[in-house]
């Protein structure tokens, strides 16, 4: 069996087991195995939502006797809400389970409903708090502010917070400042297959640890292209680039 059809079978019997117990009310499968299932492959994974009736959030997390539908080989309780967990047979998956009231309260995706309750409301599978979104202009000043204080980082010696500042902060910044497309929590993934003209950008700003002025030229010469730089700003990063 397909990997894809593994976590497609892996997810309804999860829904099946999920239906025996009291309290829940609905899984909602997240991502490639929610709304997207065409993108499922060898390297995709479980990432969903158990919505319980209030007062029920405790027993589902601390015992995982529903997710039982093969063996689990490993669990991990990452936060207060989930855990990160993987089957006998490598499947892996992350969880959370949130009680009715709290819903109004978490950003997520919209998810494909793969069992619920038949009291429980569809509404439940859209978030009521949208996931924010800036104007582009936001994301390259974002950026910029990144590039400075990046590389008074690298000026001081230390070289991972400026290479964390200048090659990953600045840089999915600037990938959130080229589109909506893409991963609303994560604007690294699938970046190549939907944005593949930012390779060339990823060459020249993602050089690796102890090349961040460099990665730093090339990315401020990307923003400037596309986005009216301060010349206050500008300034005072061609100067720490100079000395």
């Amino acid at each position: 069996m397909k990997r894809r059809d593994v976590l497609l079978d892996r997810m309804e019997r999860i829904g099946r087991s999920v239906a025996e117990h009291d309290g829940t009310l609905m899984l909602l499968a997240l991502g490639s195995i929610g709304q997207e299932t065409e993108r499922l492959d060898d390297y995709s994974d479980l990432d969903f939502f158990l919505i319980v009736e209030d007062g029920h959030k405790a027993r589902f997390i601390d015992r995982l006797d529903w997710l039982e539908v093969e063996p689990l080989h490993y669990q991990f309780q990452n936060t207060k809400d989930g855990h990160k967990i993987m089957y006998h047979d490598g499947i892996y998956g992350e969880f959370a389970v949130f009680e009715v009231h709290e819903l109004a309260t978490i950003a997520y995706t919209p998810g494909r409903v793969v069992w619920r309750r038949d009291e429980a409301l569809d509404v439940f599978a859209t978030p009521d708090l949208a996931i924010e979104r800036h104007a582009s202009s936001y994301y390259y000043e974002e950026a910029l502010t990144n590039l400075y204080v990046g590389l008074l980082r690298e000026r001081r010696g230390e070289t991972l917070a400026g290479f964390e500042l200048i090659q990953v902060a600045a840089v999915q910044n600037v990938l959130k400042a080229i589109g909506e497309q893409g991963d609303a929590f994560n604007p690294t993934r699938r970046v190549e297959s939907r944005h593949p003209q930012m390779i060339s950008f990823l060459l020249g700003g993602v050089l690796g640890y102890g090349r961040s002025g460099v990665a730093a030229s090339a990315i401020l010469r990307f923003i400037e292209e596309r986005h009216v730089v301060n010349t206050t700003i500008k300034r005072e990063i061609e100067r720490l680039l100079e000395t």
